[in-house]
């Protein structure tokens, strides 16, 4: 729904379609599976940087970087456990990782896996969780080469696990150099993959503009899906500018969810947020609201609901707050476990729930798959993210985020929403 689209970018070929997604078992709480390195990530949805750009599915068989960096952690204290209730507290440990390996521009360089950590939980055997693995990486000759540029990986309890290889990239050199890359946490659970770093001399030319993977007007959607037990309504923020609330209700939009702001450090309010919520329920339809957020622990979670119901000013709502967390590209950048992640959403829950708000997750198929738990996938509505003609997800949802396009009331493409009155959508 809303992340960064960046179009001539890295970001633009570090995306992919939900129809991607990796397939594995379905995780337990006491064990996330493992993603199997085989699939790239999905791909972005519309509109969170620019009105005119809509969800686009492109290739991920390159990246590029032209830089190094990184410092070792330690790997005490990485430990934290997912809990149902709200944490009192939480320390998160500082965000950074360890470097794969660097290569000088003249010399091959070859690094082995690392010892084995100390054992800190003998009861952890849940291997570290592998988000994208880059397989076939392009890599500018002359630059230092660090493999944490274009990988993303977590662990449930190690907020710093460690990346190593195996294998020799030599940047001074044009080539293709096969390498095996291993992801290890601090009870000594590892996650293998192979992979290969192809050295060139320029950067590759990337496409101008991107192609929609799905997109329809609301009447054909509302055509396609309708029945008995389905609602279809929108979802905005300010790249949609001004919204004819009253045009889009006669169109047959029965709901719209709008965004109260962004949270990278700090909230910051959406400024079409007031005016969104004010006319959307002047003119009669359901609405609930989200923000996309960063928060990876429970007092910055607990901070973004208070700011919330702030903006909310004492209005109440028919629907309910989603929680969008979707910075799942460089996963490791936040120093935060994935056990961090669902444990925020916990304390955000519970906070919205001392004012009388309900919450909801949403997320696309890598992030309901790999990134929330079961328990809280169980315990909170689901609003799904896949632009696909069925949604492919095998998890329970109520609110499924089917597509984007034109609706008579906004003057380019939004997102556009299939709700199930026969499931749990708040």
């Amino acid at each position: 729904m809303k992340r960064k689209l960046l179009i001539i970018s890295l970001a633009a070929m570090l995306m992919a379609g939900c129809g991607n997604a990796i397939t594995t078992t379905s995780a337990s709480d006491s064990e996330l599976a493992a993603v199997v390195p085989d699939a790239a990530p999905e791909s972005t949805t519309a509109s969170e940087s620019d009105p005119s750009q809509i969800q686009s599915e492109t290739s991920e068989s390159t990246t590029v970087v032209t830089e190094s960096s990184g410092t070792a952690s330690s790997i005490a204290s990485r430990q934290t456990a997912i809990t149902t209730p709200d944490p009192a507290t939480s320390t998160t440990a500082a965000a950074t990782t360890t470097p794969a390996a660097t290569t000088t521009t003249t010399t091959t360089t070859t690094t082995t896996a690392a010892p084995a950590p100390t054992i800190v939980n003998s009861s952890d055997h849940t291997k570290p969780t592998l988000f994208y693995g880059a397989y076939s990486i392009t890599h500018l000759a002359g630059t230092a080469f660090d493999l944490n540029k274009y990988v993303s990986y977590g662990d449930d309890t190690d907020r710093n696990p460690r990346l190593t290889y195996t294998g020799s990239v030599n940047t001074s050199a044009v080539g293709s150099y096969p390498i095996k890359a291993t992801v290890t946490d601090a009870s000594g659970n590892s996650t293998s993959w192979s992979l290969t770093v192809n050295v060139v001399t320029k950067h590759p030319t990337y496409p101008t503009t991107t192609t929609p993977t799905k997109v329809m007007s609301f009447s054909e959607v509302v055509s396609k899906y309708k029945a008995a037990n389905t609602r279809f309504g929108i979802d905005v923020s300010q790249w949609q500018g001004k919204v004819d609330y009253n045009a889009v209700k006669k169109a047959g939009c029965s709901f719209v969810f709008i965004r109260v702001g962004t949270k990278y450090g700090s909230c910051t309010l959406d400024p079409y947020f007031k005016t969104n919520l004010n006319n959307a329920i002047a003119a009669g339809l359901d609405v609930g609201v989200y923000l996309y957020t960063t928060d990876h622990t429970p007092e910055a979670a607990r901070d973004s609901a208070k700011w919330i119901v702030s903006q909310l000013g004492g209005k109440k709502l028919t629907l309910t707050v989603a929680y969008d967390w979707e910075e799942i590209m460089n996963f490791q950048r936040f120093g935060a476990s994935i056990n961090d992640i669902n444990n925020s959403y916990i304390a955000f829950k519970n906070e919205l729930a001392k004012s009388g708000y309900s919450s909801m997750i949403y997320g696309k198929l890598s992030t309901l798959n790999y990134l929330w738990s079961p328990s809280v996938r169980n315990s909170s509505p689901v609003w799904l993210a896949c632009y696909r003609d069925t949604p492919e997800y095998s998890g329970n949802f109520g609110i499924w985020q089917v597509c984007c396009g034109r609706i008579p009331g906004i003057g380019g493409n939004t997102d556009f929403n299939v709700l199930y009155t026969d499931k749990r959508y708040k």
